[in-house]
């Protein structure tokens, strides 16, 4: 019966993980660079880089957060006009005060640097908050 019971919880545990586990997600890298960027941040000076990068995203319009877990965060952004859904990932690593960020495409050769100024935009709203 106490095997049961062991056996139990730790198949719930990995059903059911707990987000005080989670540690960050190491980011894939670009394959085609004409419409993916991927960066990486020293945060240093921020307390909670991923906080405030939720709320800089929550404050965009067009975009909303699909996926906040630990040190990750996945957020989809919607283009005006032609409906076009990109993907930006951050992944913070607090051992080194890192956030490692990460825009991509989903469709297209191209994006005529949409990631890029999506990402400078959001660091330069990240570093002018301290």
């Amino acid at each position: 019966m106490r095997v049961f019971f062991v056996s139990f919880f730790i198949f719930l545990g990995f059903v059911f993980p707990s987000t005080s586990f989670a540690s960050h997600i190491e980011l894939s890298e670009c394959v085609e660079m004409a419409h993916c960027v991927k960066e990486e941040w020293e945060v240093n000076s921020i307390d909670q880089p991923l906080i405030e990068i939720k709320e800089i995203i929550v404050n965009t319009p067009r975009s909303v957060i699909v996926e906040l877990d630990g040190d990750y965060l996945h957020a989809e952004f919607t283009s005006k006009w032609m409906k076009y859904v990109d993907d930006l990932e951050v992944s913070f690593i607090p051992e080194s005060n890192k956030l490692l960020v990460r825009s991509e495409s989903r469709v297209g050769e191209s994006d005529l640097g949409v990631n890029q100024k999506r990402v400078d935009l959001l660091k330069s709203k990240l570093f002018k908050i301290i």
